[in-house]
């Protein structure tokens, strides 16, 4: 069984920054299998983030056997492995740095061998289904490599909003607050591009530059939590390398 969101050839945009979209992403039998398996109970166990409204479940504890169902475990292995990260590496090319024996440097988060440089990430998440964004205009970890954002809202979910907003900046970023979820305000710039919160589609980019802003627009008529995988990759801290450079204040 071919797990990977990345079976279709995508179209690869350039600007504002580097991005593509694929919609129905997984063959049809593996994304209702995984929606059948959603691990709601495990994830609405961890300790929440953001003030209480994002549940995140980390391939940490997703690659424990037992935690989540078989099927769950195989995605997230592949999706936090060295194959898949040449998967992204071959859509993005050259922006994209080049790691050199990265099936040795390579470890999924909370399974690092001892000095590996990259590590990656499989996480479902589950957002309490409130009436404000959850993420407002930010950037990303300047560690980060990419971000992949799988949707897969519930069958019988009825709101609007919850998009992933692709912004085009007027002022460069320099500086950010990384307690504030390291939130650009004022220098977001207009949206150029919505990916509808809607099923097996995946929205991707490539961390490669503070031009990349980012946010999620706010949901309306929610009952249900906003559900989600996140797929990424970043330096390891003992690598010591970044994709960008840019202050981060603790405010």
């Amino acid at each position: 069984m071919t797990l990977s969101v990345l079976q279709k050839k995508p179209i690869l945009i350039e600007e504002p920054y580097p991005y593509f979209i694929i919609e129905d992403a997984l063959p049809e039998k593996v994304y209702e299998q995984l929606e059948r398996e959603w691990p709601a109970d495990q994830l609405l166990g961890t300790q929440p983030f953001d003030n209480g409204i994002c549940y995140r479940l980390k391939s940490d504890e997703m690659l424990k056997e037992g935690v989540v169902s078989k099927l769950w475990k195989e995605f997230a292995e592949y999706h936090t492995s060295a194959d898949f990260y040449k998967e992204v590496k071959n859509i993005f090319g050259d922006i994209m740095p080049e790691v050199p024996d990265i099936e040795s440097t390579i470890s999924p988060r909370g399974w690092d061998k001892g000095g590996d440089k990259i590590g990656s990430d499989c996480q479902t998440v589950m957002h309490e289904p409130v009436d404000f964004s959850s993420r407002t205009p930010h950037i990303d970890n300047p560690r980060e490599i990419y971000a992949g954002l799988l949707y897969m809202p519930y069958p019988d979910c009825k709101s609007t909003g919850g998009e992933f907003q692709i912004h085009k900046q007027s002022t460069v970023v320099t500086e950010v607050n990384k307690n504030g979820g390291r939130a650009v305000g004022d220098k977001a710039g207009e949206i150029v591009k919505t990916v509808p919160y809607k099923r097996n589609t995946l929205v991707m980019f490539c961390n490669n530059s503070t031009n990349t802003v980012h946010s999620v627009s706010a949901r309306k008529n929610a009952v249900r939590h906003r559900r989600s995988v996140n797929i990424i990759a970043e330096f390891n801290k003992v690598a010591k390398r970044s994709m960008f450079n840019v202050r981060e204040m603790r405010k």
